[in-house]
């Protein structure tokens, strides 16, 4: 396991909590265990509370949370687009916010991915998803 403190964070997203629209809040999926992911809330005061939805994969995790929240207006963040290299595709895949923060945080944005085997850059983050990892980052 690495030692980044979002080794264990896997993606985020928010929903509206107001029905005017105007106000977010953002979800957190985190790796409990090796087959155990779970969304906590994350509030605007900085703390985390668990929620009831819980998969087994990061997939089947993004699918509960579409069904539970879709009243909510349910998105994940933009966490940029994940290039493989050295082979670099032309449209890349949808990043997860683990990935856009391992890229973002090697000095050249290249990072080996264990999932793939092999070296991976992210780009074209949201303003929005790396604000996020600034706040996830700022010490109380």
């Amino acid at each position: 396991m690495e030692s980044s403190p979002f080794s264990r964070m896997i993606h985020a997203a928010k929903i509206q909590t107001s029905s005017g629209g105007r106000s977010w809040t953002y979800l957190l999926l985190k790796q409990m265990e090796e087959h155990h992911f779970a969304w906590t809330m994350f509030s605007a005061t900085g703390e985390e509370a668990a929620t009831p939805v819980a998969a087994y994969s990061i997939e089947e995790a993004l699918r509960a949370a579409r069904s539970y929240w879709k009243e909510e207006a349910f998105r994940t963040l933009h966490c940029g687009f994940l290039y493989a290299l050295p082979e670099r595709d032309e449209h890349g895949n949808n990043a997860l916010f683990c990935q856009m923060v391992n890229s973002y945080s090697s000095p050249n944005g290249i990072y080996f991915e264990e999932q793939f085997g092999h070296n991976c850059l992210v780009q074209f983050a949201s303003q929005e998803a790396l604000e996020l990892w600034r706040k996830l980052t700022k010490k109380p």
